[in-house]
């Protein structure tokens, strides 16, 4: 299980009430970013309000 505080949660409303949270890994200091690398993870279906959809990126952390 991932720590979830070594991820950025970003939501947004894709259209009128359909919400979608992006993940993204906190970089640390000396972290290299390589052109292949995976950078974000957007929650694959849409939910109701944004707090679900904070709730759905936070149940995919946890996958981590």
């Amino acid at each position: 299980m991932a720590d979830i505080s070594k991820f950025s949660i970003v939501t947004y409303e894709r259209k009128p009430g359909r919400w979608r949270a992006a993940i993204t890994r906190k970089a640390s200091s000396g972290d290299v970013v390589r052109g292949e690398e995976v950078r974000s993870v957007v929650t694959p279906d849409d939910d109701a309000s944004e707090p679900d959809a904070e709730l759905a990126a936070r149940k995919l952390i946890s996958k981590f």
